[in-house]
């Protein structure tokens, strides 16, 4: 049966590769439900060693059909070879819009005269980090000006992130004491592998080095764990709001020398880059997306509902600054009143700060649900998995013409996430409930064959 399964995956994972483009929501939805259906089956039934080492190499399998599928259900590798092919002229990518760019270039038949037309937020300054910005000027330096090519590049680099990151989890398991086969809620979850290896979403090399740096600090390592974490930040800031729950762990003489040895990595990847206009136009960038940017959000909606009643206006530019400095406050006071355990605790307090983050935010895109999924690996929440089902929805946005947000099914994803949550929170297994569920249903619907 397990055969027929991994089958019945790879066609799946293939048909979501390569046939539909974003707009295509509800081929989209019917090739997601029934992969999503077979990752429960699989998780709930294969649970030997050598099962669970088996749907691992399927798992890898998944992404390697991926590699020479273009990213069509995301239009972000546009800017990723934008930023690329500045870079490979000597220019820094941060200092200018591709609007502005482009008003220095004038008529013309450039890369970036066919990059542009293509790009979502072109009169946004980069906001991606120098270790997305050095794969950008790689896979643009290799793709001799073909977006075909540099997009298979780039996923063959995602390829060894993604091994490289279920490798350390199974050490991680491992050294915990966890259940090897909860590996692959992270290794088989459609959504990870639909948004990092079909989409090339750079959560994956985050993701990739945050996994390093977990393992190097149970192992205390403390060197290893300073510049793994640091590629982490340098990939995407957001492992930012981790660092004081490991930093106050740290031995007193080796707290100094972690801090300055992150310090200086992480300044060391900045540095070709550094220039006032760098900060004030990263700056800018991080505050508009605070201020501008909303799409799938929680809290913030019901906040910006009331918004409207009382001042009749959309008060994101007052709701977002107030929500981000809200949830510094709460992971803050997290990491202070969090003491010392065993480290599936930390991981535990991990998740709900992370959790915080995104419920406070303007902005949730599926794949935003990276990390949430990693550390339920490592922990007994399963919400994040939950939330990987339902998030598939906000799909359905982009298949409206105009564009506009569909609220009840943002209405429905966070009903699910929230009552899933409140039963774990009182340790209710709405997991295994679930799967029995789904079992069943597959049982009856074979026997009655």
């Amino acid at each position: 049966m397990k055969y027929l399964i991994s089958v019945m995956m790879l066609l799946l994972v293939a048909c979501l590769g390569y046939l539909p483009e974003q707009s295509d929501f509800y081929l989209i939805f019917f090739l997601y439900a029934p992969l999503f259906g077979l990752y429960l089956i699989t998780y709930r039934l294969y649970t030997s060693h050598h099962d669970v080492l088996y749907f691992i190499f399927v798992a890898l399998a998944l992404r390697c059909i991926l590699i020479f599928a273009f990213p069509n259900l995301s239009d972000d590798i546009y800017r990723f070879l934008w930023d690329g092919h500045l870079i490979n002229e000597g220019i820094n990518p941060y200092l200018y819009t591709p609007t502005e760019w482009m008003n220095e270039l004038g008529d013309g038949e450039s890369i970036y005269h066919l990059l542009y037309p293509h790009l979502n937020s072109p009169d946004y300054y980069t906001i991606y980090p120098p270790v997305c910005q050095g794969i950008f000027a790689l896979c643009a330096k290799l793709d001799f000006d073909n977006i075909y090519w540099s997009s298979v590049f780039m996923k063959t680099i995602f390829l060894v992130a993604e091994t490289t990151t279920i490798y350390f989890l199974l050490k991680l398991v491992q050294l915990l004491h966890i259940p090897q086969h909860r590996v692959l809620l992270y290794a088989l979850n459609p959504l990870i592998i639909i948004e990092f290896a079909g989409n090339l979403h750079f959560e994956a090399l985050m993701i990739m080095f945050l996994t390093m740096a977990f393992w190097f600090y149970i192992r205390q390592r403390s060197k290893m764990f300073s510049l793994s974490m640091a590629m982490s930040i340098g990939t995407k800031l957001l492992p930012l709001m981790f660092l004081p729950f490991f930093l106050r762990r740290f031995r007193r003489n080796k707290l100094l020398l972690g801090f300055l040895l992150l310090l200086t990595t992480l300044t060391l990847l900045f540095l070709p880059f550094l220039s006032y206009d760098f900060i004030i136009h990263l700056g800018t960038s991080i505050n508009l997306y605070f201020q501008k940017f909303e799409f799938n959000a929680s809290i913030y909606y019901l906040i910006r509902w009331i918004g409207f009643r009382i001042r009749g206006y959309n008060i994101i530019q007052t709701a977002g600054p107030v929500l981000s400095i809200l949830t510094f406050i709460i992971i803050i006071y997290l990491a202070a009143m969090e003491k010392p355990k065993k480290m599936q605790h930390v991981f535990r307090v991990l998740l709900l700060s992370f959790s915080t983050y995104l419920f406070l935010s303007t902005t949730i895109h599926p794949w935003y649900l990276g990390i949430p999924i990693l550390l339920s690996v490592l922990t007994h929440y399963r919400y994040p998995i939950f939330w990987s089902a339902v998030v598939i929805g906000t799909y359905i946005n982009y298949s409206y013409e105009p564009y506009h947000e569909n609220l009840w099914v943002v209405l429905i994803e966070y009903g699910v996430v929230y009552f899933v949550l409140f039963l774990e929170v009182f340790r209710i297994n709405i997991l295994r409930w679930t799967f029995n569920k789904v079992l069943s249903l597959y049982r009856y619907l074979i026997t009655s064959k």
